[in-house]
């Protein structure tokens, strides 16, 4: 078996985001909020690494994934200074969500959300080309 390419890679990647936007709206259907708000997250998480691999940009955290796509795709206008607050929305909301036992993520929040994640994911496999 060969390595795969970078460029096999990023598609993986946005391959697996788009994958996890479905299964978030399967959550969403049967209205289990935390769990589609991690998905939304994911989704948006896997786009946001593709981003950065395409760049040769490694990250061991999530945070630092947020903090490297605010300085080479938003700053540089490459991504909308919109998508790159909603990223640090859905970040804090799927924290709170998955680890803060008095937090529930809001249905209509999550359909919200949804809606912008998959705008996100979109910009993210444009900008990439794939």
């Amino acid at each position: 078996m060969s390595t795969p390419s970078k460029e096999d890679i990023i598609r993986l990647k946005i391959t697996k985001a788009e994958r996890t936007l479905s299964e978030a709206e399967k959550m969403i259907e049967f209205d289990f909020a935390n769990a589609a708000m991690n998905r939304l997250y994911y989704a948006c998480f896997y786009a946001s690494t593709a981003l950065l691999f395409s760049k040769d940009i490694f990250t061991k955290t999530h945070s630092g994934v947020k903090q490297m796509l605010g300085l080479h795709f938003i700053s540089q206008g490459l991504l909308s200074f919109k998508l790159g607050q909603f990223y640090g929305d859905i970040f804090r909301s799927r924290q709170g969500s998955d680890y803060d036992d008095l937090t529930e993520a809001d249905i209509v929040t999550v359909k919200e959300f949804a809606v912008v994640a998959k705008e996100f994911v979109n910009a993210a496999r444009k900008i990439l080309n794939v």
